[in-house]
């Protein structure tokens, strides 16, 4: 999906320089300048298009939310990608015992797969996020896609739990110029995180801990998976007997556990 979204982008960048060359014509014959100013443009406009695609902190189409403020001893624990039984009822299971409320950012398939656990989660006080219906790559998608993977699981989520979600996270952190904006029509925040541990990988629950450990810094917006997209009966065992750790080494290392939303709240007082 990377590759063809990588081509999409080569065919807008193209088009960019033909209409410069087109524009350039129309002043002079084109010569050495002229080539030299069509191949800068197609260049720009790919680097600036493919930035703003898959960098997830880039405010190339809109500002996203990543990171508290950086004087701030504190972190927020994100979930991808559920529900996904019985791994979400274990991270449930744990943050409940550790006194820890994080944010989940789940996806509509798996919602209507396993509401229980989506109301679980939010009757324990955790922020119920949107991930989309499908988990779809949005970048080459048009605006009614867009619209239709938000608005939908927001639906459900509002369903199921009584509240429509306050957060959107786009699948892989990838966004095209529409994504912010109809996610904030739907009433959403967009949000990306400031440190991903590749824990979908399945390293290992020792890894997914140094890693974790070795990533943290005030602010930090952590990324987690309790599923793996829609694919159904996902593993993620590694990251359950990993999480005590994590939340127990943060602890110890002077971090105290904010909501996304408190987060959001810290740096807008800054």
């Amino acid at each position: 999906m990377r590759a063809r979204i990588v081509f999409v982008v080569t065919l807008v960048s193209i088009g960019a320089a033909v209409l410069a060359a087109g524009v350039a014509s129309v002043f002079s014959h084109l010569g050495p300048a002229q080539l030299f100013v069509c191949v800068a443009v197609m260049l720009i406009v790919e680097a600036v298009l493919l930035t703003g695609i898959f960098e997830r902190r880039a405010p190339i189409f809109g500002t996203v939310f990543w990171s508290g403020p950086k004087d701030l001893r504190a972190i927020a624990i994100t979930f991808d990608d559920g529900p996904n039984e019985p791994y979400t009822s274990q991270v449930l299971d744990i943050l409940k015992t550790s006194g820890v409320r994080a944010a989940f950012f789940m996806v509509g398939e798996n919602i209507e797969r396993f509401p229980d656990a989506v109301k679980r989660a939010a009757e324990e006080g955790h922020e119920i996020g949107n991930h989309g219906y499908d988990h779809s790559v949005l970048p080459i998608k048009s605006p009614a896609y867009i619209r239709s993977q938000i608005v939908r699981t927001c639906d459900l989520i509002e369903k199921i739990t009584g509240a429509g979600p306050a957060l959107f996270r786009a699948s892989h952190g990838w966004r095209n110029p529409w994504v912010n904006g109809i996610a904030r029509e739907a009433g959403c925040l967009p949000v990306a995180w400031t440190l991903g541990v590749w824990d979908t990988d399945r390293p290992g629950a020792a890894v997914i801990v140094r890693r974790t450990l070795n990533g943290l810094g005030n602010g930090c917006v952590l990324l987690l998976h309790d599923g793996r997209g829609t694919e159904h009966g996902a593993d993620t065992s590694q990251l359950v007997e990993a999480l005590p750790a994590v939340i127990r080494g943060a602890r110890d290392a002077g971090y105290r556990f904010l909501t996304l939303s408190e987060m959001a709240q810290e740096r807008s007082r800054r």
